[in-house]
């Protein structure tokens, strides 16, 4: 009875905290709080506490943060007629409205992915523009809950309203079909970053998963380069080959990211990211963004386990996936946790620097996650293993969304600067 009575203090004096969340300048200003309750169901918050008390410190942590994912790949869902503002099972999606709210997501860019099948056509622009109305259209029809943000300072009034905030991001630079009008186009449209490649090279920049062309970028590449600072679009270099991402580093005046990509030095494949890039990330002020693909972040894909299925393509790395899990699938291989993730924050942090690290999930856009990771509803166990691991809170706000939204506003702010020596009235 003794230990009972005590549960229910604690799940009271954490309900307190949760209700009443404070705010101060430096909090404002670094890492973006926004108040938000805590929404897990009560039955699991106290089997948590039970569990362990701290979960009362980490969950007023969670839910009083801004967490902003760079990248979810839902929007190809609801393409296929899935309901963004109605609960789905697992089975069915890693990410909707409802379990937004339960796992304390509260910003996230959508990512407008264009399959690179489309090539540099104006079938890709047409399919890009189709996606981005369909997210308009179920945005708008939940109103109440959930806004299409454009900045930083929008991104921080929808969801101190207590609604979540959708970004978008064009994953595929081709579906720009090398045109500088349908990149400003698409920035009119609301889209906010440009993942420069998928999984092939293109007229003006090279994949990581592709036989480079230019190696790296190109004039034309540079040129969008430019005008992409000039928009005020986000340049994110994940899929990128490694060419592409420093010849990218060599002409943005503005911080860049990498949305969706894991560590090179745990898992070695050229969809991640190696630690000369994350310094050079760091000098430039980006950020990169944890991906929670099993493939990126599972330990026991191994250099040997990589070699043998890129032998298995026959150099066409767009089909590594199938082979590296043909091999995991013969070898019984057993599958990523969210210990894993965690081990890709550490290292991420150790070679950046806290202020250079985030999280991209890749939720919707990928077909195996790690143990403990399944959906958007578990995103209160990364804050959990960070503040086990002995993060403070700060650093932990920063990791969950701060940095990413410093990055869009310097992003923003680089932008207004080139317009302004251009004479560009700053309302453009």
């Amino acid at each position: 009875m003794q230990q009972l009575l005590c549960s229910i203090v604690l799940l009271l004096v954490w309900a307190c905290r949760a209700q009443t969340p404070t705010f101060s300048p430096k909090a404002d200003t670094l890492h973006a709080e926004d108040g938000g309750q805590i929404a897990l169901p009560a039955a699991r918050r106290y089997a948590l506490l039970q569990q362990d008390t701290s979960w009362a410190t980490v969950l007023a942590l969670h839910y009083r943060t801004l967490v902003f994912d760079g990248h979810l790949d839902t929007p190809s869902r609801m393409l296929q007629s899935f309901d963004f503002g109605r609960r789905h099972a697992r089975a069915n999606g890693h990410v909707d409205l409802p379990r937004m709210f339960e796992g304390g997501l509260d910003a996230a860019f959508f990512a407008i992915y264009v399959p690179a099948a489309y090539g540099e056509s104006a079938a890709a622009v047409r399919y890009a523009r189709r996606m981005i109305a369909e997210v308009q259209r179920q945005v708008a029809a939940h109103a109440d809950s959930v806004a299409l943000a454009y900045s930083a300072a929008d991104v921080l009034r929808i969801t101190r309203s207590g609604r979540k905030a959708i970004l978008l991001g064009l994953e595929g630079g081709h579906a720009l079909a090398g045109s500088p009008d349908t990149l400003r186009a698409l920035y009119e449209a609301g889209i906010r970053y440009v993942t420069l490649t998928h999984v092939s090279s293109h007229s003006w920049a090279d994949a990581s998963q592709d036989r480079p062309r230019w190696n790296g970028l190109n004039e034309k590449g540079r040129a969008l380069i430019r005008e992409m600072n000039r928009l005020g679009m986000l340049i994110d270099l994940s899929h990128a080959s490694d060419a592409t991402f420093f010849d990218v580093l060599a002409v943005t005046q503005a911080p860049v990211i990498l949305s969706h990509s894991s560590m090179r030095a745990l898992v070695p494949t050229v969809r991640n990211a190696s630690d000369e890039m994350l310094r050079a990330l760091a000098q430039n002020g980006g950020v990169v963004l944890i991906n929670f693909f099993d493939a990126l972040v599972n330990p026991n894909f191994t250099a040997e386990v990589y070699t043998e299925a890129e032998q298995r393509t026959g150099g066409n790395l767009r089909q590594l996936w199938d082979a590296v899990y043909a091999i995991a699938r013969e070898r019984r291989l057993p599958g990523a946790t969210l210990e894993d993730v965690l081990n890709h924050i550490d290292h991420a942090v150790q070679v950046a620097g806290i202020d250079h690290v985030g999280l991209g999930s890749d939720f919707d856009g990928v077909f195996a996650l790690p143990s403990g990771l399944e959906d958007v509803t578990r995103l209160p166990w990364i804050t959990y293993g960070l503040y086990q691991r002995g993060y403070s809170a700060t650093d932990i706000q920063k990791l969950l969304g701060g940095n990413l939204l410093r990055v869009l506003s310097q992003v923003e702010h680089a932008a207004a600067a080139l317009r302004a020596r251009e004479g560009v009235p700053a309302a453009e």
